[in-house]
């Protein structure tokens, strides 16, 4: 099935990774971000990482910005041999810094102060602990910690479903680690000098957060998944995430689940390292991921100028899925209807129909094209607000995300011989309506409706929906990646980017690789 998106999940290493000789091949083939870090942070960061002449890699002052340094080499040279750019990047703890210089919310250089500046907080910590516990889930922890009067512990990752590490004082720590091990748990100290992710972390959160105010950052091109949250970055936000990450917990497990739960069959690559993400992630593969449901219906809402009959063809490849086609005012069945030109009129007429059709408990989905896409958009966020039910997920096509004003904003002032051009040029007029007089005249009054929808509609800013959006795109559509990642901008799940071939009507090509991301199967 010729469908195509991102190059995968790239996960990037954090703490711990550290090791002499890191980086070897590296540092020859980027000479100018080499010297430029060694400008920023005030040492010869390719020697501590190949010859470690002091004793300072394991040092978190300097470890830190040795790994993010590191990193991102060993982005910028996978990339550079050919493979591509991620979709989905993770970072472990200060590995988070490296996925969302790679999805460029800051440049190397940014990057490069906001990590010396987290190392010199955390290095400068004293008096705590850290501890990993192999063989008990979370739950079992906590229960544990309780019943022992620990307390005073908190879990700091959360890094497979039966691995993860305490933080807190190190008199308790200490007491911790022989309470697990007489329950016949795996403990193992971990070589650091405070209570890192945890609530012990707090005086060095509020001085980091007071740091961040002083940088401003770029929106995402990329979904980074925030250790702090297990849920997609959001524009805006990122200093406020990146400071509640040192004294919050670093949810791993919980962010590799968000990947799956979207993406079964993800393609995960590490990023430098020495394997041990791609290990956990194969712990956490192993754990029971909540199947994608399959809809029992689908809302469809048309492009501009279509009708019930626009997505008529896949109905032959949805299977047991039904088809509801939403029908606009002034076509189809409702052609006696007079047309609607308010964006929110018709997102409330939609909706009444939609809500007509719902049915407890049973699933379903919301799909629609171009303009269907936004309509179908605001429809989800107006059952939202109205209390119903969510679909299972959104999916749109040949559409950018609703914050980016539409390209086709203008196509209703256009006049004669203009309009017809500019339509030709997206594809949408058959040639065989040219020829009846009646038809066209109709069409166009249809056609200048749904475009002055387009040209009246005005996004608004609401928190982000708690459904999944795939959004499918034609290879030879104008649309640039953050035109696209637009989307990721309204949801709280990862969001899946599809490419297929053709232009803006792609789909009338690809009605069974439509049908099957609706139904939500594995591509």
């Amino acid at each position: 099935m010729p469908v195509t998106h991102g190059g995968g999940v790239a996960l990037f290493p954090g703490q711990g990774t550290q090791a002499k000789g890191m980086g070897a091949g590296l540092f020859d083939r980027y000479p100018g971000a080499v010297s430029l870090a060694s400008d920023v942070l005030g040492y010869d960061i390719a020697r501590l990482c190949l010859e470690d002449p002091d004793g300072r890699l394991d040092d978190t002052r300097y470890t830190q910005p040795a790994v993010f340094v590191v990193n991102a080499l060993s982005y910028w040279d996978s990339v550079d041999r050919g493979e591509p750019p991620a979709g989905v990047l993770l970072g472990h703890s200060l590995g988070e810094y490296n996925a969302l210089l790679a999805a460029k919310a800051f440049d190397f250089e940014t990057g490069l102060k906001l990590v010396a500046q987290r190392a010199a907080l955390m290095g400068a910590e004293r008096g705590g602990a850290m501890l990993a516990v192999v063989g008990a889930s979370v739950q079992r922890l906590e229960e544990l910690l309780a019943e022992n009067e620990l307390t005073t512990l908190d879990v700091a990752n959360r890094n497979t479903p039966l691995q993860n590490v305490l933080s807190g004082p190190a008199a308790d720590i200490d007491r911790a680690r022989e309470v697990f091990a007489g329950q016949g748990l795996r403990v193992a100290q971990v070589r650091v000098s405070a209570a890192f992710h945890s609530r012990y972390m707090k005086p060095a959160r509020e001085e980091f957060a007071a740091f961040l105010r002083g940088f401003r950052f770029s929106s995402l091109d990329s979904t980074v998944i925030a250790n702090a949250t297990a849920r997609p970055y959001r524009d805006g936000e990122v200093a406020t995430t990146l400071s509640a990450q040192l004294d919050g917990a670093v949810r791993w497990s919980d962010s590799v689940l968000a990947v799956l739960r979207s993406q079964p069959a993800a393609r995960f690559r590490e990023i430098g390292g020495n394997g041990v993400l791609t290990r956990m992630v194969r712990q956490i593969e192993t754990a029971p991921v909540p199947q994608a449901v399959t809809p029992r219906r689908v809302f469809a809402i048309a492009f501009a100028g279509g009708d019930e009959n626009s997505y008529r063809p896949l109905i032959e490849h949805l299977g047991d899925v039904e088809l509801v086609t939403l029908e606009r005012p002034g076509r189809g069945r409702r052609h006696s209807t007079p047309l609607v030109t308010d964006p929110d009129a018709l997102v409330a007429d939609l909706t009444g129909q939609l809500r007509e059709h719902l049915r407890d408990d049973e699933p379903f989905a919301v799909y629609g094209h171009s303009l269907g896409a936004r309509l179908a958009f605001r429809v989800c966020r107006q059952l939202r607000a109205e209390g119903l039910p969510a679909p299972v997920r959104l999916v749109v096509s040949g559409e950018c995300g609703p914050s980016v004003p539409s390209r086709e904003r203008d196509t209703w002032q256009l006049t004669g011989d203009a309009f017809w051009a500019h339509l030709d040029e997206l594809g949408g007029v058959p040639q065989q309506l040219r020829q009846y007089e009646d038809l066209m005249a109709h069409y166009e009054r249809v056609l200048r409706a749904d475009f002055t929808v387009l040209g009246r509609y005005r996004h608004q800013e609401e928190a982000p929906l708690d459904v999944p959006i795939t959004v499918v795109t034609g290879d030879l559509e104008p649309f640039s990646e953050a035109d696209i990642f637009a989307w990721q901008r309204e949801t709280t799940e990862p969001l899946v980017r599809h490419r297929l071939p053709g232009d803006h009507f792609f789909i009338r090509a690809h009605w069974p690789e439509l049908a099957h991301l609706i139904e939500g199967a594995n591509p």
